[in-house]
Order: C-alpha cells, then structure tokens, then sequence
C-alpha cells in the first residue's frame, strides 16, 4: 500500500476504535444459554463513519481487515462482520444475529444467496451470537459475479482482522496479568514457562496482525482461525483457572476465537466445495 493509503487506513482504524471506546459492549452470556450481544448504537456509529462504504466499495478493500482488528480488540458484535454480506450468516441450517422476517445470507461455491428468515428456534451456544436454527426460508435470490466476489472477499477480510484483534487482547490481557501476580517470591512473568507461553502467543498474534495488512485470502483466513485459537489457549494457561471465569475478560477472547473460527471454517468449507447444500 502507498503511505497515504496506510496513513488513510490507520486513520479509519483510529476513527472506529473511538467509537468502539463510546459504545461498549456487554456480555450477556451465560454457559448454556442462549444470547445475544449486538448494540444498536455501536452499530448507528460504526455505520455513520462509513463501516458500509469500506465493506461494499472493492476499491476500498484494504481498509477492512485493519479496521477489524480494532473490532476484535474490544469484543464487538459479529452482526458487524457479517453486515459485509448484507445479512445475517446462515451455514447448514444454523445463522446467526438474526430474527424472525430478517436477512439470511448463504454462501456456496461462488454465489450468494439472500433468503428471509422464517420460523427460528434459539441456539444455547458458546458465545453471545444470537444464534437460531433457520426451519424455512422465504424469497431467494441468487447473487453472483463480481458483487459476489466482493461481499466474499470483504468477510473473509474482516474475519482474519477480526481474530487479530481477539489474539492480540488475549496476549493484553495475559502479560498483565502476569506481571501483576507472584509466585515463588517472583513476578509469574519471571518464570521461564509463562515467559515461553507468552512469547509464542505473541508470535501467533503479531503473525495474524500483519496477515492482517495485507489482502486476505482463503487461506489466510484458515490460518487466523487456528492461531488466534492457539494465542488465546495459551493465555488461558498463563493466566490459570481465573481466565476461565466470567469475570474475567480473557476468556471472552478465549469463546470468541472459537467461535469465529468454527463459523469460517464451515463457510470456508461450502467455498471451496462449490455447490449448494
């Protein structure tokens, strides 16, 4: 990218973490449950900065990933990711942020297909995603070529930011907690295990930062999914049972990487795979 790109780019990243800092989102979760953490207002915010013009304009494509990765630092809704596609993500019967009459978005091979939610059954899942199983479906339509190609490409996109920005608060939040906790008269982050620990889920979340920068393929994306999980597992061991609480932040960072990943691997999958289920 040329330096007034990057600088264009840091820039918007900048402007959506601001609004990310004024609209905090809470975690509604609660093992077993079934939840949702979209936030209206965050979403009018993210939206009036022009989050839909960087998602749909090709020519703005390099602006996604590197704004994602302000959404994965502070947890943010996925309902922002997958608006890249115009709705919400369905996948084998099963979709997320969505309601009855709502947007469903499908993709096979290299098509999408829009569809209107009918009859939905809630989900108890890992994590906050409003997640129903889909028991019809209305008005199909199939898009194809290049506003396909697009709203694929800015997903895929705005996933591996996304799991940037999750494996880079989880390591945030573990070296602090490693340097504030002793053990054996000593910072635990002057013990040699926390110190390897930290330092590959380091390597993992830098590895996935600057994946981040540049134009995110496929295969990029399938990456990012297996790092940020092995980062936030990582930090799970620094930081001991605590990081499993829900008090605790990590673990958000922990159940979100899964999550994230499970979803795009499954689209991934019905990518590669080139026909409709």
């Amino acid at each position: 990218m040329s330096s007034v790109l990057v600088a264009d780019v840091r820039e918007f990243a900048a402007s959506l973490a601001g609004a990310l800092e004024r609209h905090p989102t809470e975690d509604p979760w609660c093992p077993g449950a079934y939840a949702d953490d979209r936030n209206q207002a965050l979403r009018d915010a993210v939206f009036e900065l022009g989050w839909a013009d960087v998602t749909t304009d090709p020519r703005l494509l390099p602006f996604v990933a590197p704004a994602a990765v302000e959404l994965g630092r502070r947890f943010a809704p996925l309902d922002l990711v997958d608006a890249t596609l115009g709705g919400g993500l369905l996948v084998d019967g099963y979709a997320r942020y969505v309601g009855e009459g709502d947007r469903l978005v499908e993709i096979a091979g290299d098509a999408l297909y829009m569809r209107t939610a009918v009859r939905l059954t809630p989900v108890g899942y890992i994590d906050a995603l409003a997640v129903h199983t889909v028991d019809a479906v209305e008005d199909e339509e199939a898009i194809t070529g290049a506003n396909a190609a697009g709203r694929r490409e800015a997903w895929v996109a705005a996933n591996a930011g996304y799991l940037a920005g999750l494996a880079a608060e989880a390591v945030r939040l573990a070296a602090e907690h490693a340097k504030s906790r002793h053990a054996f008269g000593r910072p635990l982050a002057a013990l040699d295990p926390i110190q390897q620990h930290l330092a590959t889920a380091a390597t993992l979340a830098d590895g996935t930062s600057l994946l981040a920068e540049e134009r995110v393929t496929p295969a990029g994306l399938a990456h990012a999914g297996e790092a940020a999980c092995q980062a936030t597992a990582l930090c799970q061991q620094v930081v001991g049972a605590i990081g499993y609480t829900l008090e605790f932040p990590l673990q958000r960072a922990f159940r979100r990487a899964r999550a994230v990943r499970i979803w795009g691997d499954a689209v991934l999958a019905r990518m590669d795979a080139g026909a409709r289920a």
